[in-house]
């Protein structure tokens, strides 16, 4: 991997943490107070925005890491 490959994984990399966190404090910032609904929906976003970025990252990692290899 060459500088240029690595300063693009990189920038990738960070972009999907920084969206990833900004996402995570827009749906999921916020006490429930005990309440079992908000409780749900907040688990439920917050698993949702997770999963979401681990698919997305790793599936445009390993398409950079393929194209790179060729």
């Amino acid at each position: 991997m060459n500088l240029r490959h690595f300063v693009i994984f990189a920038t990738w990399s960070i972009l999907v943490m920084v969206a990833t966190g900004a996402l995570l404090i827009i749906f999921t910032y916020g006490d429930c107070f005990d309440d079992a609904i908000c409780t749900r929906n907040t688990n439920r976003n917050f698993w949702l925005i997770v999963g979401t970025a681990f698919v997305v990252y790793w599936a445009v990692a390993i398409r950079l890491f393929r194209r790179w290899s060729r």
